[in-house]
């Protein structure tokens, strides 16, 4: 019989990280804001044991699940916990009833913003790839914010 080995390169092994004390957060501070989608924004902390890991494997073990579009895969982030609904429409002032079907791009008026900063003194900026490749390191923090209606807010702080 023949036995086949794969390894596969990865910054940190999901396993490797674990929830910490968001009031002594060493790790990496995790913040939702979903605005207008539920009334509870989350922040939480999760520490790892090697010097990186990445967002989705963090989001993961923060309890935090995402699901991208049909087009662009995890590159753009659709739903956050199963928010938006895929079978209830929900209301922006000024727009149409919307039901998100995550096939393409969300819309201007409603859609998931994947925020990061550096570090607990740094502002929130935008991050720069999707939650499946962006590399995170303890210190720095990682949001997500339903933004409506041309607004963007960022996340939570703790």
């Amino acid at each position: 019989s023949l036995l086949l080995v794969l390894s596969g390169c990865s910054a940190q092994s999901s396993s490797d990280l674990s929830l910490g004390d968001v009031d002594s957060c060493d790790g990496i501070t995790v913040a939702v804001n979903y605005g207008i989608l539920a009334d509870d924004d989350e922040v939480s902390c999760v520490e790892l044991a090697g010097s990186e890991a990445i967002a989705q494997d963090v989001l993961g073990v923060a309890g935090i699940t995402t699901e991208g579009t049909v087009t662009y895969g995890d590159q753009v982030v659709c739903r956050v916990n199963g928010l938006p609904s895929s079978s209830e429409p929900f209301v922006v002032e000024g727009e149409e009833p919307h039901t998100e079907t995550c096939d393409d791009m969300p819309p201007a008026f409603a859609y998931w913003a994947l925020w990061v900063k550096d570090d607990v003194e740094a502002s929130w900026s935008y991050a720069e790839e999707g939650v499946a490749t962006l590399p995170l390191t303890p210190g720095m923090s990682v949001g997500l914010a339903f933004s409506t209606g041309g607004e963007t807010p960022v996340p939570s702080d703790p």
